[in-house]
């Protein structure tokens, strides 16, 4: 896909891009819509330089970024647009477009988002191309992201071809499914692995310090300013900042980042003097951020472009299958450490009511179940009721199984509603005792000192 299309209704605009890279690109022109798509077509180029003026159509151009994204969606669209009210650009982008540029054309600058457009292709190619098999990726020392189903796998092949770039790189995903370990693995294997990684999350800190926060300050900068203080850009300097939930960013501090994104220098609140830096930008967000249009809600379009030059989207735990086992072996693994419990593992039913629940809470939520239930569970195995799982768990397993894991539920919070008197629990089940202690024992529960043995 090392291929240009030009498409433009100005000859002689064609010919002067055409000039600027024939010698690096296999280049191909059009001068009208339906030349467009029949080339594109024909020799499925990697990169089009599209006018949005065509066929004195002054936004065919938006019509065409549909037709071409459907039929590639690989293909990096620039966009070159003589709109003086700069609207028909950042549509662009909206419809899909990598990026645009206004007419007259900065031949060097042109050049430059060209050479970014290929390196992303290179990177999704190889990212199809080079899947993970190992199931794991290595975020520090003794310490990896799990997962074998396809989406991961996926994921895991196009991290470390990311991290050999220093694309800016926006990492979505619902909450707590692992977005701040995406972004540890990108710094991980990247050339800044020895420099700092440092996370920030816009929506935790108050807006009237996330900008002192983040650029630092002088001495007498405000009041209470009473020493130098090193901004977090600084103390990344070399490395990876993590801007989490984005979105959160104040409006004016999102203008002083977009200048930051462009020139790498940081000035100090109350300073005159600017200092260059170079560390390497991953935002993360949630995906109920994420508009329609694929923008993020309360973030300027111009910075969402800027930080989302590459987007890795982390799949749901229920979207992973298996990995949610693996991913719990791993956990109680370090819970083995952590508490001192040697043979802490999962029952069988245990690990049925993991496939089977729907994670609402995704990979956070396991850890917390799992940590909670390695200190409450009987004879260091943990059990489905070890875990407060509903039994709304129990969907895909047999009748015989689902309805057992169900009774043994029930029996137990029976008594537990009851505090362990017998006849009370018989009477709230509508059982009788000799019924009850029967359910005992077929589900080996067992009383002392009013606390379920099992």
């Amino acid at each position: 896909m090392n291929s240009i299309l030009i498409v433009d209704d100005n000859t002689g605009l064609r010919e002067q891009m055409k000039w600027a890279f024939c010698n690096d690109y296999t280049v191909f022109e059009a001068g009208t819509a339906n030349e467009c798509i029949s080339c594109f077509e024909q020799y499925h180029p990697g990169v089009v330089l599209l006018d949005m003026g065509l066929d004195n159509v002054p936004d065919k151009g938006l019509e065409l970024i549909d037709a071409l994204l459907g039929k590639e969606r690989r293909t990096k669209i620039l966009v070159i647009t003589a709109n003086t009210t700069d609207t028909l650009g950042p549509e662009s982008v909206r419809r899909g477009a990598f990026d645009f540029l206004n007419k007259p054309v900065d031949i060097d600058q042109l050049q430059l988002l060209v050479q970014r457009a290929q390196r992303m292709i290179s990177l999704e190619m190889a990212g199809d191309g080079d899947i993970k098999k190992s199931g794991k990726l290595q975020i520090e020392n003794n310490f990896f992201m799990i997962g074998t189903s396809q989406p991961m796998a996926r994921i895991f092949g196009l991290i470390p071809k990311i991290a050999e770039t220093d694309v800016n790189v926006l990492i979505t995903g619902e909450s707590g499914t692992g977005k701040e370990l995406c972004a540890r693995a990108i710094h991980y294997h990247s050339k800044r692995r020895n420099g700092q990684f440092v996370p920030i999350n816009c929506g935790a800190i108050p807006e009237n310090l996330i900008e002192s926060e983040l650029f630092g300050y002088v001495k007498g900068a405000f009041t209470g300013a009473n020493t130098d203080k090193i901004g977090l850009i600084e103390i990344a300097n070399g490395g990876t900042l993590l801007l989490d939930e984005i979105g959160e960013m104040p409006k004016n501090l999102q203008v002083r980042l977009l200048r930051f994104l462009e020139d790498q220098k940081v000035q100090r609140l109350g300073d005159t003097e600017f200092k260059k830096v170079d560390v390497r930008i991953v935002a993360a967000t949630n995906n109920k951020e994420i508009n329609d249009n694929g923008s993020q809600r309360g973030l300027r379009s111009d910075l969402f472009y800027r930080l989302s030059e590459f987007q890795i989207e982390l799949p749901p735990l229920r979207d992973r299958g298996n990995d949610v086992l693996e991913i719990a072996h791993s956990i109680i693994e370090r819970n083995r450490t952590k508490f001192g419990l040697q043979k802490l593992s999962l029952s069988l039913r245990a690990e049925q009511a993991l496939l089977h629940y729907t994670w609402p809470g995704n990979v956070r939520e396991l850890e917390n179940k799992l940590s909670r239930a390695a200190i409450t569970c009987v004879n260091q195995i943990i059990e489905p009721e070890d875990l407060s799982l509903s039994a709304s768990s129990a969907i895909g397993l047999s009748l015989k199984d689902a309805r057992d894991m169900f009774e043994r539920e029930f029996i137990i919070n029976v008594l537990r509603q009851a505090q362990f008197n017998i006849s009370e629990a018989a009477k709230i089940a509508g059982i009788s005792r000799p019924t009850l202690y029967d359910l005992l024992k077929k589900h080996s529960i067992k009383l002392e000192k009013e606390t379920i043995i099992r």
